[in-house]
C-alpha cells in the first residue's frame, strides 16, 4: 500500500530529489550553524562542493559526543522563536540528546509516519491504538502524527495500564496497534490469564520498534494475536520513528523514505 507516487518514482528521479536535497541542506547548516561551519572549513568542504551523491562522503560524521557536547541548542539551525517541539533521548549514560522540531519538521514526520503505517497496512477505517511512550520519548508523537495523517482513529492510551489496553482493544474495536514487541508479549500473557482470545477481536496489524527484536517474537505475536506484525525504524537524530517501515505484504525487510533519508 503507498501513501505518497514519490515512493515509485524511478530511481533516476529519486537521486534528482536526494541530490537537490542534500545540497540544500549543507548549504543551509554551512550559513546558519557555526559548530557545522567550523567542522565543513576544517575539511576545506563549501557547499559548492555537493555537485553528486557521491560527494557525500566529503562531509564529517555527526557523533553521538557531538550531539553531547553541543546539548541543548548549540546544533539547531532553526531560530528559537521558530521551534514548536522538543523532544529528547532518555539520557541514561549522560545528558540526553535533545532535538527540536519546526512546523516544517512536524509536516516531514507526519508524512513520512503516514507512509510507514499505509505500507503497514493501516488506513482511515482503522481504530489505532497507540501504546508507544508520549512525552520526550518520540516515539508516541510520531506515530500519533501519522495516525492522524492518514485519517486513522486513534486511541492515545499510551504505555502501561496492560488491563485498560485489553478492555479498549475489546470494546473500541481496535485494529492496529502501535507499540514495543516486548510490552506487546506482556500484554498477551495479561491477556491470557484473563481468558481472552486476542484472535476473536478485531486486530489485523501491529507496527513495533522502539527496540531489538526477533523472528521468533514476530512469529509467536502474530500467532497470538492474530494479526501481521510489522517492523518499523527511526532514531531521535533524524525525526524519530518514520525512517523506515516494513510492507504489510511481504514483512521482509525495511523501505527507506529515501527522499528524505540517504542510507
Amino acid at each position: 500500500m503507498i501513501w505518497n507516487k514519490v515512493e515509485t518514482c524511478s530511481r533516476s528521479e529519486m537521486q534528482g530529489i536526494q541530490l537537490s536535497r542534500l545540497q540544500k541542506t549543507v548549504s543551509y547548516v554551512y550559513e546558519k550553524n557555526p559548530v557545522y561551519k567550523k567542522r565543513l572549513d576544517e575539511r576545506g568542504v563549501k557547499p559548492a562542493h555537493i555537485k553528486s551523491l557521491d560527494d557525500i562522503k566529503l562531509l564529517p560524521f555527526t557523533t553521538k559526543d557531538d550531539l553531547r557536547d553541543n546539548y541543548p541548542f548549540n546544533l539547531f539551525t532553526a531560530s528559537q522563536e521558530d521551534v514548536v517541539e522538543y523532544h529528547a533521548t532518555s539520557g541514561t549514560t549522560g545528558k540526553p540528546i535533545v532535538v527540536g522540531y519546526t512546523r516544517n519538521d512536524i509536516e516531514t514526520w507526519s508524512e513520512v509516519m503516514a507512509r510507514a503505517l499505509t505500507g503497514s497496512g493501516i488506513g482511515k477505517n482503522d481504530v489505532l491504538q497507540n501504546i508507544y511512550g508520549y512525552g520526550l520519548f518520540t516515539g508516541g508523537i510520531g506515530a500519533h502524527y501519522g495516525g492522524i495523517r492518514i485519517g486513522a482513529s486513534v486511541i492515545p492510551i499510551s504505555g502501561g495500564n496492560t488491563q485498560k489496553q485489553i478492555m479498549l482493544m475489546q470494546d473500541f474495536g481496535t485494529t492496529a496497534l502501535t507499540v514495543t514487541p516486548s510490552f506487546l508479549m506482556h500484554v498477551y500473557e495479561v491477556g491470557v490469564e484473563m481468558g481472552i482470545d486476542f484472535r476473536k477481536l478485531k486486530l489485523k496489524t501491529a507496527v513495533l520498534g522502539a527496540e531489538f527484536w526477533t523472528e521468533s517474537m514476530r512469529e509467536k505475536i502474530q500467532e497470538g494475536f492474530g494479526l501481521k506484525a510489522c517492523d518499523i525504524y527511526g532514531l531521535s537524530e533524524i525525526i524519530g520513528p518514520g525512517v523506515a517501515c516494513e510492507c504489510h505484504e511481504a514483512r521482509n525487510g525495511l523501505h527507506i523514505n529515501e527522499d528524505y533519508f540517504y542510507p
